[in-house]
């Protein structure tokens, strides 16, 4: 069952590597910038690679996890709390951690926080406050879980009620594992293409707080999320708070915003800025500029006069008052200025912006046509922009050509000439205005200031997007190549609606008709990967092979557009379709009628939405739908995604629509889709009146097929309690068989789901059927850890010793995920300790693998067989071995495990501890007699596994333990190579220095020099030639090191290569020569370089 190396690293002990933590870094997309960054970097062969090895139950490693939190969680509010945090004054805030109702909430249980306080009043870095403390207060309890959610206007589509959920719990699973709910929702959506569910979020975030005794989720700035999305938001909050009482909520907002009425145990607060916070805050502040500084200190009264004065009665408890006023008084350049400005400083935050505007426009031009640009652009930015966008946006001027460095302006120049209305993060490097009141107030102002802003960014995203060479295709393999606007690029569109549509409509029309190339390239890119699209058209999750301009100015509904488009030209049918059906699923009723009345065709049938009925239906858009059923739609065309209009309009919980459809004739029992029926698509979503409605029609109760295999066994896993009893009263067969777990009440068992247990139990459901992938309902209890469940099942008299599923046992299953106590029932029951299994091998395996210390002692008390032999890992010792498991290591040891014993991917144990760099335990083998010249495994040697991985400290004790330091086998056949692939420069000096062959010849890179060549290691190529490294050897992936080097784009091992007499007309490797591998890779600096050394240039095949 071993995996190929190069396709993935078996690492499969779950923890929290990368993912979670404010370094996963970039800021992305979807998630974009502030509160949104990106998901882990994960280019599209880490994807590739990662996704292909996923099959039901493997364990996964950090790589994966990493994919499917940033896959179910695009939203890690890690960099935003970061950035906050460094907004903090401190000293500053005290007063709230001390009042009485905040200590009451946050030593109670299942209570709410509301805390109300007028703009500007520092709520939210009083947030970022609670936040700090809660986790200091807690670190060493890991059964507390703490999550937060900062809420901005200007993220609201990137803010969706279901991404912030995710977000809580991508904050809940920081470091701990993540749940086999979470893995069987990626594994179910990512093949597919599809997005996970609000319903399944909601479910996945549930799992997680179940897993701790109690649970804090803090809100900041409920004010600023619409109305709609907030009251999804707070049900689902209140239903957190409702399924387990150890949830306790804290939410910030204005005082015009109510706290919810379902909201339980509701406490409120009034937060303010307190005097004493001002006066810190303001000191602190003159002390950080210099010019104030240097003025209290030859006149120490001026502090004095500054204090009083800005933590009057005037600032209102207003931090952002306070900060406006020492912006005004920063620039002034004399003590007798400071005064008068002081005197004459506003008592409100409008007439602080006021003065702000006017000290703009008192500038040069210069500096005043940046200023305005710039907040053009953060005012209407559809997403906040980093440091690097906004550059980039102010240097592309009309006209312009190429853009170069010299053309940007430094980000403290930009933020000077603003007046402080414009600030930037610094860990996540996003450009904000100062406060949500700052975009009310020049919302408020925009149509005199800046009357032509839409135009103006628009022009400035299509002329960059027309800059010579754009879009290059050497973005598609290097990503530091892509310039920084081309992410918000996307936005084009958005921009443009409306006035700006028709002032540019030639440069528009000019790029709807390349737009298809733009999305293909950056389609095709690895850096696309990093990102989300978010914006129309470029999201639609369904583009034709070729989009036409007709096709693009319909799905961003650019209305003008098109009729300048339909405008004396013939329709080509299947334009007119496709451009019909994406219309209907954004809702672009105009654009919809004008394409109708143009001859689309009404029941054209095209790719994932089938229909433009189906694709109406999908998006909930009523108007639409009636429009095409009054052209003739028909009600029951078959095709796309969900087959039919009913089953799309059903899934997404449209109930009118339902009603509209049903009401035309639509067949209630359609059979196909993805969900195979529309009840069970209604029952998947948990929509009572659906299903209530379908089931009144003559929906079939027992319909079955499809992933899920029943509207029964999908209510039964999605915990869909009312939908439940509602099937079962109309017949539903409780142990109808099929689906995904087999039968529902294994997948109730496997959601934890107790009530619905009892239900499926009490109408007759049979505990001990057979099928799904844990094979049986008391093997999927065991493994999610539900221990009544278990004791429910057992009492039924489930068999604990049925073999089969994955974890073969239920007593594997509960080992594997650490859940001693079910241990323990499933061996008072009868569990046989030692029942084989094919991936751990034995239970004993897979308690070892997850560092399971109690468990593995409970199993041997009980006569687990400490060498028994299978699995993945060849024996519990390795299991143990190469998670780095100390302890559990020298217990098996303890108890007579054999050392060397032979099997499992890593082949020794030796090997799978120096893989992954666990020095104690190779010192514990060692001292044990383990052999250091053991062949076999994945990696070939312990010394090879070592050298692979970069563990220096490893590689020297076996090297003095003996090893041979040319021992030949596995992937890269040598430590050398292997070593020199990974970068490992003191490990390549240490196996040279001990005789290792710098030309040894084999392995998937031919030779050490190739395999370094490829990697791009400058400093290891030079040290492999000085030793005498032969530059033109042959063989290998890439037939020789400057192909791989040229394939790379690495320019200066090219040009080393070359300087030490590589032949660059070698023919042979995967790219048949050097000069045509630089093509592919499109690396144009070394195909000049190749061709000036005299490289033949070949025909290039396919390019």
């Amino acid at each position: 069952m071993a995996m190929p190396q190069e396709l993935i690293e078996p690492t499969f002990h779950l923890h929290g590597g990368t993912a979670g933590k404010g370094g996963d870094a970039s800021g992305q997309g979807t998630g974009g910038q502030g509160g949104t960054a990106h998901g882990s970097s994960l280019t599209v062969g880490e994807i590739k690679n990662a996704t292909m090895n996923i099959y039901p139950g493997a364990e996964i490693s950090i790589q994966q996890r990493d994919m499917i939190i940033s896959w179910l969680s695009p939203i890690n509010f890690f960099l935003r709390h970061a950035d906050i945090s460094q907004l903090r004054e401190k000293g500053t805030g005290g007063w709230l951690l001390a009042d009485p109702v905040f200590k009451k909430w946050k030593s109670g249980s299942g209570s709410t926080l509301w805390c109300h306080g007028i703009p500007g009043a520092g709520k939210t870095v009083l947030v970022s406050m609670v936040v700090d403390h809660l986790s200091a207060a807690f670190r060493n309890n890991k059964d507390i879980g703490i999550s937060c959610i900062y809420l901005n206007h200007k993220e609201v589509d990137i803010q969706t009620p279901s991404r912030l959920l995710a977000g809580l719990w991508r904050q809940l699973v920081y470091d701990r594992d993540i749940s086999s709910i979470a893995e069987n929702l990626y594994k179910q959506h990512w093949q597919k293409g599809t997005a996970p569910s609000l319903e399944e979020v909601v479910n996945v975030l549930s799992s997680s707080i179940k897993e701790f005794s109690q649970v804090f989720i803090i809100v900041d700035a409920m004010d600023e999320y619409p109305e709609d999305q907030r009251l999804i938001l707070l049900k689902h909050l209140t239903e957190q708070m409702g399924l387990s009482l150890s949830v306790n909520l804290m939410v910030t907002s204005r005082p015009h915003v109510p706290a919810g009425p379902t909201l339980p145990n509701v406490e409120t607060l009034e937060i303010g800025a307190m005097a004493e916070d001002i006066q810190k805050f303001v000191n602190a502040r003159i002390d950080l500029s210099s010019c104030l500084y240097k003025h209290v200190q030859r006149q120490p009264k001026l502090r004095e006069d500054i204090l009083s004065k800005i933590s009057s009665k005037s600032v209102d408890g207003m931090f952002l008052l306070a900060k406006l006023h020492i912006d005004s008084l920063r620039t002034k350049n004399t003590i007798r200025e400071v005064r008068e400005a002081l005197n004459a400083l506003p008592e409100s935050l409008y007439g602080s912006y006021e003065i702000a505007i006017e000290r703009i426009d008192a500038q040069s031009d210069a500096d005043r046509k940046t200023a305005h640009s710039t907040i053009t652009w953060v005012v209407n930015a559809k997403r906040p922009l980093t440091v690097e966008e906004l550059q980039v946006a102010l240097a592309v001027k009309p006209g312009m050509q190429k853009l170069d460095e010299e053309d940007l302006t430094d980000i403290d120049i930009i933020l000077s000439v603003c007046a402080g209305l414009v600030i930037v993060d610094k860990e996540s490097s996003v450009v904000r205005l100062v406060h949500y009141t700052t975009q009310e107030y020049l919302d408020s102002i925009q149509a005199l200031l800046f009357p032509n802003a839409q135009t103006e960014i628009t022009c400035t995203l299509l002329t960059f997007l027309a800059l010579d060479g754009y879009p290059d295709l050497s973005w598609t393999v290097n990503r530091a190549s892509v310039p920084p606007l081309v992410e918000y690029s996307q936005y084009c569109l958005a921009h443009v609606a409306g006035k700006p549509e028709v002032q540019i409509r030639e440069s528009l029309l000019e790029f709807l008709g390349r737009g298809f190339q733009w999305k293909k390239t950056m389609n095709t890119s690895e850096y696309s990967m990093d990102w989300k699209w978010n914006s129309l058209p470029w999201n639609y999750g369904d583009w034709p092979p070729h989009a036409s301009a007709l096709w693009i100015a319909a799905a961003a509904n650019l209305v003008d557009s098109t009729k300048s488009l339909l405008e004396g030209a013939s329709l080509p049918q299947h334009s007119a379709n496709q451009a019909v059906i994406v219309a209907s699923y954004y809702g672009h009723t105009e654009i919809v009628h004008i394409l109708l009345d143009k001859g689309a065709d009404v029941n054209g049938v095209r790719g994932r939405y089938g229909s433009s009925l189906q694709a109406a239906a999908q998006g909930g858009h009523t108007e639409i739908v009636c429009i095409l059923l009054d052209k003739g739609a028909d009600v029951n065309a078959a095709g796309g995604f969900y087959e039919s209009s009913l089953q799309a309009a059903a899934q997404g919980g449209h109930t009118e629509i339902v009603r509209i459809l049903l009401d035309k004739g639509a067949d209630v029992n359609a059979a196909g889709g993805f969900y195979e029926s529309s009840l069970l698509a209604a029952a998947k979503g948990g929509h009572t009146e659906i299903v209530c409605i379908l089931l009144d029609m003559g929906a079939d109760v027992n319909a079955a097929g499809g992933f899920y295999g029943s509207s029964l066994q999908v209510a039964a896993q999605e915990g869909h309690t009312e939908i439940v009893c509602i099937l079962l009263d109309k017949g539903a067969d409780v142990n109808a068989a099929g689906g995904e777990y087999g039968s529902s009440l294994q997948a109730a068992a496997q959601g934890g789901h107790t009530e619905i247990i009892c239900l499926l139990l009490d109408k007759g459901a049979d505990d001990n059927t057979a099928g799904g992938f844990y094979e049986s309902s008391l093997e999927a209890a065991a493994k999610g850890g539900h221990t009544e469940i278990v004791c429910i099942l057992l009492d039924k008299g489930a068999d604990d010793n049925t073999a089969g599923g994955f974890y073969e046992s239920s007593l594997q299953a509960a080992a594997k995920g650490g859940h001693t106590e079910i241990v323990c029932i499933l061996l008072d029951k009868g569990a046989d300790v030692n029942a084989a299994g094919e991936f751990y091998g034995s239970s004993l395996q897979a308690a070892a693998q997850g560092g399971h210390t109690e468990i593995v002692c409970i199993l041997l008390d009980k006569g687990a067989d400490v060498n028994a032999a299978g699995g993945f890992y060849g024996s519990s010792l390795k299991a143990a071995a190469q998670g780095g498991h100390t302890e559990i290591v020298c217990i098996f040891l303890d108890k007579g495990a054999d050392v060397n014993a032979a099997g499992g991917v890593y082949g020794s144990s030796l090997q799978a501890a120096a893989q992954g760099g666990h020095t104690e335990i190779v010192c514990i083998f060692l001292d044990k007699g383990a052999d250091v010249n053991a062949a076999g495994g994945e990696h070939g040697s312990s010394l090879q596994a070592a050298a692979k991985r970069g563990h220096t400290e490893v590689v020297c004790l076996l090297l003095d333990k003996g090893a041979d330091v040319n021992t030949a086998g596995a992937f890269y056949e040598s430590s050398l190579e292997a070593a020199a692939k990974g970068g490992h420069t003191e490990i390549v000096h240490i196996l040279l220095d001990k005789g290792a062959d710098v030309n040894g010849t084999r392995g998937k890179y031919g030779s050490s020099l190739q395999a370094a060549a490829q990697g791009g290691h400058i400093e290891i190529v030079c040290i492999l030639l000085d030793k005498g490294a032969n530059v033109n050897a042959a063989g290998g992936l890439y037939g020789c090191p400057l192909q791989a080097a040229a394939h790379g784009g690495h320019t200066e091992i090219v040009h080393i290569l070359l300087d030490k007499g590589a032949d660059d007309n070698a023919a042979s490797g995967f790219y048949r020569s050097s000069l045509q591998a630089a093509a592919r890779g499109g690396h144009t600096e070394i195909v000049h370089m190749l061709t000036e050394w005299g490289a033949r240039v070949r025909t290039l095949v396919e390019n």
